[in-house]
């Protein structure tokens, strides 16, 4: 029993983080992660051209500053957060606006009559019916 419960809890656990992975990449910009063997593979090309080359310069290079070596731009697009994938747009499609027509309709007031009682308290229970002291008999 134990290792049934403790074998559902593990694969429980699973599947909550899968969907909570597809969930991040699918709906945010969680997917950019995805592109870092880019960063790291665009960075060696970077070391292999120039040796003095630090991490941080090379991140300074792409992300903050302006890059010196135009010819490699497609490269440089394709490095994770440089640009968006439009991931979370919603599309939808709408109709085209339609001509509104207010009809204005008249009502016919319908009478009725009711009957008045001339006794008012045939209908009235007052608390003092309901609520008595007790009563000796």
């Amino acid at each position: 029993m134990a290792i049934g419960f403790m074998y559902l809890y593990s694969v429980r656990k699973t599947v909550a983080i899968l969907f909570t992975a597809i969930y991040l990449f699918g709906a945010t910009e969680a997917s950019q992660l995805l592109k870092l063997p880019v960063l790291v593979q665009h960075y060696y090309e970077h070391k292999a051209g120039n040796a003095s080359v630090t991490l941080f310069a090379f991140l300074q290079m792409h992300y903050l500053g302006n890059d010196n070596d135009d010819t490699d731009n497609l490269r440089d697009q394709a490095l994770p957060f440089k640009t968006m994938d439009d991931c979370c747009v919603i599309a939808f499609n709408s109709l085209p606006p339609q001509k509104l027509q207010i009809i204005h309709i008249d009502f016919n007031e319908v009478q009725q009559e009711f009957t008045l009682l001339n006794d008012p308290s045939r209908f009235f229970i007052s608390p003092e019916d309901i609520f008595q002291p007790p009563r000796i008999c």
